[in-house]
């Protein structure tokens, strides 16, 4: 039976809003993810005595071969919310060494705590700690790298500024058969040869990112490696499973009926208005998070509270009438609005009233409303979402 090393962080994932805690790491997700398929895993890693038992269990449930190094506490990742940067706890005094490895297929994710070097056939490498493969002085005949945008730039030795000209630089400045580029909402680009050829992104209900890009390399490997499907239709299928973890959160992955639509046009750069209340220290910090989460995936946005200014409890007539006109112009010009209604604030219900008369598309992120006011949202056709990343991917679509 053919078999696939999995080498990657076993991390704890704790998540305030909404609030989530569970043992997984890009390894170990991506081991539990493709466990009970046709073939074995063996999986590398370190972990903290603390968790030692429970990874011990998963891996037996799963039939996964683990051998973890036992370090002096397993790593911790926060997150405040699924789209905010993490903070590591727990971080090691030092970096562990894996003894070297040898194998047929690696699948190898970057660790902050660990390295280790293989000698491979074909591998898949996902560098997670911003090491380039080199820097591992691992060797691979057959090398598939997978970078998000950031990490592609930073790799990135030519003076091209455009994803498709970096794509093809690292091809050879990486000695890769295969790069990978993701970039968010717009789906992805896969460099093989003189072929660049476009990933989709598939819709759901919701979207839960936390380990999707663990996901993506994880199927990436199982349908390149495993299953010799083209470098296309590898990054095809791992898009695919990506939004079935999006919506269902489950592993290991298993698509049986389920159908996703593919997203064929995605905007490139939405201008989205970003509507919402800011009187409270609360209400400017949730405005902000969003704010800075649309801007991270290429959106252009225009914010009342950013960009159009504060009326003090003394404001004109005159003075609100300019505030008001500012901001209709800017709906007028949007693609998108998105709009905070958490409390029953007048100005923006304004908002929503006045994008949905021309016709705008309306995303109303409600978390704590109540059903009863709700009603005309749904009626109107704004599409109503509790949870803040799925707002976020629904307004970039």
């Amino acid at each position: 039976m053919k078999a696939l090393n999995i080498i990657g962080g076993t991390y704890v994932e704790n998540c305030y809003e909404p609030q989530y805690n569970n043992l997984f790491g890009s390894g170990f997700r991506g081991a539990q993810a493709l466990a009970e398929k046709s073939f074995n895993i063996n999986f590398y890693s370190c972990i903290g005595s603390n968790w030692l038992e429970t990874a011990q269990y998963n891996s037996e449930v799963l039939g996964i071969n683990s051998k973890f190094l036992l370090i002096e506490r397993s790593v911790e990742w926060d997150y405040y919310h699924p789209l905010s940067p993490p903070v590591a706890i727990n971080l090691p005094s030092k970096i562990y060494d894996i003894p070297r490895i040898k194998g047929e297929n690696f699948l190898y994710y970057g660790m902050i705590e660990a390295q280790t070097k293989i000698e491979g056939n074909y591998v898949v490498y996902d560098p997670q700690n911003h090491k380039s493969f080199k820097e591992t002085r691992s060797t691979a005949k057959h090398l598939a790298l997978i970078l998000n945008k950031k990490e592609a730039l930073l790799f990135s030795d030519s003076d091209q500024t455009n994803l498709e000209g970096i794509g093809k630089s690292l091809l050879s400045t990486e000695n890769a058969e295969v790069v990978v580029i993701k970039n968010g909402s717009q789906g992805a680009l896969v460099f093989h040869k003189s072929e660049v050829t476009n990933i989709p992104v598939f819709e759901t209900e919701k979207v839960w990112p936390i380990g999707t890009g663990d996901i993506f390399s994880a199927v990436f490997a199982w349908k390149w490696i495993i299953e010799k499907c083209s470098p296309h239709q590898s990054a095809f299928e791992a898009s695919k499973h990506v939004a079935h973890y999006c919506q269902t959160r489950t592993l290991p992955l298993n698509l049986g009926t389920a159908v996703y639509q593919e997203i064929t046009n995605p905007s490139i750069g939405n201008k989205i208005y970003l509507a919402g209340p800011f009187f409270s220290i609360g209400e400017r910090y949730l405005i902000n998070e969003f704010r800075n989460s649309l801007m991270d995936f290429g959106n252009r946005v225009f914010s009342p509270y950013h960009d159009a200014g504060i009326l003090m409890d003394d404001y004109t007539n005159e003075q609100a009438k300019q505030i008001a006109e500012i901001d209709l112009k800017q709906i007028e010009d949007c693609n998108v609005v998105l709009a905070v209604a958490t409390g029953k604030d007048l100005g923006t219900s304004v908002e929503i009233g006045y994008a949905l008369s021309l016709g705008k598309k309306v995303i109303v992120f409600a978390e704590n409303l109540n059903r009863n006011d709700l009603p005309m949202l749904i009626g109107t056709g704004c599409e109503v979402i509790e949870d803040f990343s799925t707002a976020v991917y629904k307004a970039s679509w």
